[in-house]
C-alpha cells in the first residue's frame, strides 16, 4: 500500500537540519512524561519520538529570540520565551530552528502566539493552541486537539478522537486507511477543508447554505465531521495503486 506524502513542512526542516546551534540541550529521557512550550514567538519547531535514554533540545538563529527557558521540571520538559517585545524592538533577520527529541509516548502541550510545529510520529496527547501559523506533519496520538487563530494544519494518518478548530486558514488531512478508531472533528471558520480518503470511501451528507458540512462513515466505526463556515470543503480519493489522486 502506497503511503500519503509527508506535509511539505518536513521536507523544508527535515530532521538534522540544524546548522551551528546556539542552543543544545540533553535531558535525561527516564520518567519524562509531557513536553510544555509556551513561546510568544516560536519559529519553526520540530518534535520527534525517537529519544532513548537522553532527550535533546537544539535550536539555532538569533539568541535573544530563541527560549530563555529549557529545563525538565519533574516529569515535564518546559520550553519558555517571552521574546514579543524583543522581536518588535529588534525585528527578526534568522529563522528561529528548533529540534526536540523525545520518548515515543511524550504528551505534548503548546502555547504561542506565532509559529510552525511539525510532529513526526508519537504517541502522547496533543494539546496546541496558536495565535497564528501552522501545524503539520504525522502523529499517531489517540488525541489530538488543535486550535490556531489563523493558519493552517496539515496532518496525515489521525487514528483517533481529533478536534481542530480554525478560525481562518485551512485543514488537510490525509488518510491511506480507515481503521475504524478515527474520531475526528474539524471546523474552519474562513478558509477551506481538504480530506484525503482512499478510492473506496465517499462523503454520506452534506449540506449546502451559508454553512457546508460533509461526514465520512464507515461500518467499522470511523467517524470524520467537516464544517467550513465561508470557503471550501472537498473529498478527494487517493488511488492507492499507484497514489494518484482522483
Amino acid at each position: 500500500m502506497m503511503a500519503l506524502h509527508p506535509p511539505k513542512t518536513l521536507y523544508k526542516f527535515p530532521m538534522g537540519a540544524i546548522n551551528n546551534p546556539v542552543v543544545v540541550k540533553n535531558i535525561t529521557a527516564a520518567g519524562l512524561e509531557e513536553l510544555c512550550i509556551d513561546v510568544n514567538i516560536l519559529g519553526n519547531l520540530l518534535i520527534c519520538f525517537d529519544a532513548e535514554s537522553s532527550a535533546t533540545v537544539v535550536s539555532a538563529g538569533e539568541e535573544h529570540l530563541l527560549p530563555e527557558r529549557i529545563e525538565r521540571v519533574e516529569r515535564s520538559l518546559v520550553i519558555e520565551g517571552r521574546n514579543m517585545g524583543t522581536y518588535f524592538r529588534h525585528r527578526q533577520k534568522q529563522k528561529i530552528l528548533t529540534e526536540v527529541h523525545l520518548p515515543l509516548q511524550t504528551k505534548v502541550n503548546a502555547s504561542f502566539m506565532a509559529g510552525v510545529i511539525i510532529l513526526n510520529g508519537g504517541e502522547g496527547d496533543v494539546d496546541i493552541k496558536g495565535r497564528f501559523g501552522e501545524v503539520a506533519g504525522i502523529t499517531h496520538s489517540k488525541n489530538v486537539n488543535i486550535s490556531l487563530g489563523g493558519g493552517d494544519v496539515s496532518l496525515n494518518e489521525l487514528s483517533g478522537k481529533a478536534s481542530l478548530n480554525i478560525s481562518f486558514g485551512s485543514a488537510t488531512l490525509g488518510w491511506t486507511e480507515l481503521r475504524g478508531t478515527e474520531q475526528v472533528n474539524i471546523h474552519c471558520g474562513f478558509g477551506g477543508v481538504d480530506l484525503l480518503l482512499p478510492s473506496h470511501i465517499t462523503p454520506i451528507e452534506e449540506h449546502g447554505g451559508l454553512f457546508k458540512e460533509k461526514k465520512i462513515t464507515t461500518p467499522s466505526g470511523t467517524n470524520i465531521h467537516a464544517t467550513v463556515g465561508f470557503g471550501g470543503l472537498d473529498v478527494l480519493n487517493w488511488d492507492l495503486e499507484g497514489s494518484d489522486e482522483k
